[in-house]
């Protein structure tokens, strides 16, 4: 069940990515994850959470570590 919910924020992290025109490949899913836990972002957080509310902490966090994230593309 925890690979599901995992597995799940993850996706959420990468929908949320795609509304930012400045990241112009789809990363992959690995480096979604090295992302997260980084940032201290759990599976948990995410998921039991609405999804309006997960996404604009996601962007955020987006937001502050843009310039790390596009190096991983």
């Amino acid at each position: 069940m925890q690979c599901y919910q995992y597995l799940a924020a993850v996706t959420a992290v990468a929908n949320a990515l795609e509304a930012f025109p400045e990241i112009r490949a789809k990363l992959p899913l690995n480096a979604i994850a090295d992302w997260m836990d980084e940032n201290d972002i759990e599976s948990e957080d995410l998921v039991f959470t609405a999804t309006s509310e997960a996404r604009a902490r996601i962007e955020v966090l987006i937001q502050q570590n843009q310039p790390h994230i596009l190096r991983a593309a």
